[in-house]
């Protein structure tokens, strides 16, 4: 029972990686101060130390106690060879240079539970469960999930809860807790064995609201930073956690008093975005649909080919005011994709009829027109193939939605 409640105080506290609050914009200015990239730093950040601090020695001790915690309680379900760890190293060592430790040891490790979640101890002792391995759709997702677990290791979020959370001084003196954190070779290990156990807790609820809000803005600056991982990631992954507790039955639990809503996470992750420029392009970074042009052979005539995913949208068949059918075919999958970046949706493309030819817009804009010259060659009516073009993205559309994992 334990564990499971565990697992669901953990689910729980990842929607970190989850929104914004536009409902307390103290905390927004705290994280933004506070998680301001060595890589951007100017004369009002200081530089990061070139190595490791007795506080970050002391918090690697506690750490590694921690982490023994974790791996008792996870036995062998805690995977030696992952074939992800690879992965998760390399984007790791990219990452390092814009954080506010450029010099941290990570100590990674996957979890083997279907549950969607990822935790870090201090020290650089990181988690991922093989579920949330299985649900990023992509570099650039599974990065900002390991920006959010880096932000809380490089920004000292288990140390400050250490020195403010009361439950440290009901099983340990002030005395003990500051010589834990000073790195004081007069410690008992049992006194850091006691503080590692504690900080597994925190570590499962993700060390508070205001640690989260300041994770998700570390991981949107990283990602930022490094020009190899797509920032507007943050905000896909956020989302996708968001609709993942939406379908999950609520949990009455005091977890839920020191995380922020949903909701209010992807609000402020969209704002961080915004401020940096960044385009809000999510298909960039999922497994989204694209349309695709090709010249194709039928009936011993070569014309134009668009295909939605694995959809034939249309296969315009003549030449129209100069166009041939493959630059035609070619100009309809160009537009289509751009407005599948910008995130277009299926209820704002319509279809309308002129002269005998049908066109489909989206926005405002034509996308591809079907001519009478077209249906003729195709044996069929341009309704037809309007309404076989319309199929197609309503089909396209829909696939797209089901293969989101969360």
């Amino acid at each position: 029972m334990r564990v499971l409640c565990l697992l669901i105080a953990l689910l729980v506290s990842f929607a970190p990686l989850a929104r914004g609050e536009a409902s307390a914009p103290a905390a927004a200015e705290t994280a933004a101060s506070a998680a301001q990239p060595a890589a951007a730093s100017t004369g009002a950040h200081p530089a990061p130390p070139k190595g490791p601090t007795p506080e970050d020695e002391a918090d690697a001790k506690i750490g590694k106690r921690a982490s023994e915690e974790v791996d008792k309680q996870y036995g062998d379900r805690i995977l030696k060879n992952s074939p992800d760890l690879p992965r998760i190293l390399k984007i790791i060592k990219q990452l390092k240079p814009y954080t506010e430790k450029p010099y941290q040891t990570y100590h990674v490790k996957v979890i083997a539970t279907p549950e969607i979640n990822a935790f870090a101890l201090p020290g650089g002792y990181l988690y991922f469960t093989q579920g949330l391995l299985d649900a990023v759709e992509s570099d650039d997702e599974l990065a900002a999930v390991i920006g959010h677990e880096m932000g809380h290791v490089c920004l000292n979020h288990a140390r400050k809860q250490m020195k403010r959370d009361k439950r440290y001084r009901k099983v340990l003196t002030p005395v003990i807790i500051a010589s834990i954190l000073a790195n004081s070779d007069a410690v008992d290990p049992g006194q850091i064995a006691t503080m590692g156990s504690l900080v597994v807790q925190d570590a499962l609820n993700h060390y508070g609201r205001e640690a989260e809000f300041q994770a998700d803005y570390a991981s949107v600056r990283y990602l930022y930073a490094s020009k190899i991982y797509q920032p507007v990631a943050v905000l896909t992954v956020v989302e996708g956690l968001a609709h993942l507790e939406a379908t999950r039955p609520q949990v009455e639990a005091g977890v839920f008093q020191t995380h922020p809503k949903p909701e209010e996470r992807v609000a402020a992750v969209e704002r961080e975005l915004k401020a940096l420029g960044v385009p809000i392009e999510r298909r960039r970074v999922l497994k989204s649909i694209s349309a695709t042009a090709e010249t194709i052979t039928k009936d011993k005539r070569k014309i134009g080919e668009v295909r939605i995913g694995d959809h034939v949208l249309v296969q315009p068949a003549v030449t129209w005011k100069g166009i041939s059918p493959a630059a035609r075919a070619q100009h309809t999958a160009e537009a289509l994709n751009r407005m599948l970046l910008a995130n277009l949706q299926l209820m704002e493309i319509s279809t309308t009829e002129k002269d005998g030819a049908a066109s489909i817009i989206a926005r405002g804009e034509v996308l591809l027109t079907i001519l009478p010259g077209d249906a003729e060659f195709h044996k069929t009516t341009v309704k037809a193939l309007s309404d076989q073009a319309m199929g197609a993205l309503r089909a396209a559309f829909q696939e797209e939605k089901l293969k989101r994992f969360y």
